[in-house]
């Protein structure tokens, strides 16, 4: 019986850790703001970032002020993409895709797609003296799909966002529920900690394969955009699998680390006997 509930214990353990590792990962990067806007942000230092993102408001100060030539616009939008103003802007573009997909659609926004917002960006080169009398109306947008259907329609992921907050931190407390029962109930205490190990390395190898198939996806949803638009997005959405395939191969090498560990301490506990 004893055993019986050890192997018990260990098999809740590894499947709650493979799981709880890339819900937590997901969870703390994607669906919590801050956690995105962190990962995301230094890619305002990017230089091909800047260099779109000057291409897509060199195009749009040039739709304002026709009679203004872009040889004229593009070195003032070429500084700006390189100072602090930018940073902070990018940073709250950034800010406001992430409402956009995880908090819960307004009516006016229900079944809207994705835009990067540009107008604060185009501001800072209208407000300039050179541009002085130009007036820019309406938000400039530039939409990152051709279709709502492509899935970056308002509120999109506001449920699952909650659902995969839910599951982290349930998948946590099981985890570690299930490794204190098999601890205690255990002959060899040590296969439980490579049992564990075995979990979190499964865990890692989730998070990798989420990471490539959560590119490929974006990359898909993005697809319909044009020009610069498409291009930051698809900038962004590699930084955001990469940072996750990272993760995922740490969290596998200290699976085999803690595996390795508890079948060496299992062998000399053993030993002992």
């Amino acid at each position: 019986m004893r055993s019986f509930l050890a192997a018990l214990f260990s098999l809740v353990a590894i499947v709650a850790a493979a799981i709880a590792v890339p819900a937590f990962w997901v969870n703390s990067n994607l669906v919590d703001r801050d956690g995105f806007s962190s990962m995301v942000s230094p890619l305002a230092d990017n230089p091909k970032v800047q260099e779109h993102i000057a291409d897509e408001i060199t195009v749009q100060v040039a739709a304002s002020a026709p009679l203004v030539p872009e040889a004229l616009i593009r070195p003032l939008a070429d500084a700006y993409t390189r100072s602090d103003d930018f940073e902070l802007d990018f940073t709250e573009a950034m800010n406001q895709q992430h409402d956009w997909l995880f908090k819960e659609a307004t009516p006016e926004d229900e079944g809207q797609v994705m835009s990067l917002d540009l107008t604060p960006m185009v501001n800072r080169i209208v407000d300039d003296g050179i541009f002085s009398g130009i007036e820019v109306t309406g938000p400039i947008e530039v939409p990152l799909s051709d279709s709502a259907a492509a899935g970056l329609e308002a509120g999109r992921y506001h449920d699952l966002g909650d659902q995969i907050g839910y599951i982290a931190f349930g998948a946590l407390v099981i985890a570690v529920v299930a490794a204190i029962g098999a601890l205690v109930v255990a002959r060899r205490r040590g296969l439980v900690l490579a049992a564990v190990g075995f979990g979190v390395l499964l865990g890692g190898v989730l998070t990798w394969l989420l990471g490539d198939f959560a590119e490929r996806r974006a990359l898909d949803e993005v697809s319909g955009a044009e020009g610069s638009a498409r291009e930051v997005a698809e900038l962004i959405i590699d930084e955001v699998a990469d940072s996750m395939q990272r993760i995922g191969l740490i969290a596998a090498v200290a699976g085999v680390v803690l595996a390795v560990v508890g079948v060496v301490v299992s062998a000399m506990l053993e030993r002992r006997r």
